[in-house]
């Protein structure tokens, strides 16, 4: 699962997941600006569980995680 953060849109992968009167997906940002706010309203703030980042490409490294010659974002 990617959940993206609903505060910034579906360029910004979220990585807590905010728990209240509904779910909330944040990212970093957005959750250390707004953490006190939830949490003085009952809202339990939970980290993502993290994923493979996405699909491997066969690219040419530049400085980026490569295995092989296999490089993933």
């Amino acid at each position: 699962m990617s959940e993206t953060c609903d505060r910034c849109g579906p360029a910004v992968r979220a990585v807590h997941r905010v728990d209240g009167r509904g779910e909330l997906y944040l990212c970093g940002h957005c959750t250390s600006l707004l953490w006190r706010a939830l949490s003085a309203q009952g809202w339990t703030i939970w980290p993502v569980p993290l994923t493979m980042p996405g699909p491997l490409e066969r690219v040419p490294s530049r400085g980026g995680r490569t295995c092989g010659g296999i490089r993933w974002n």
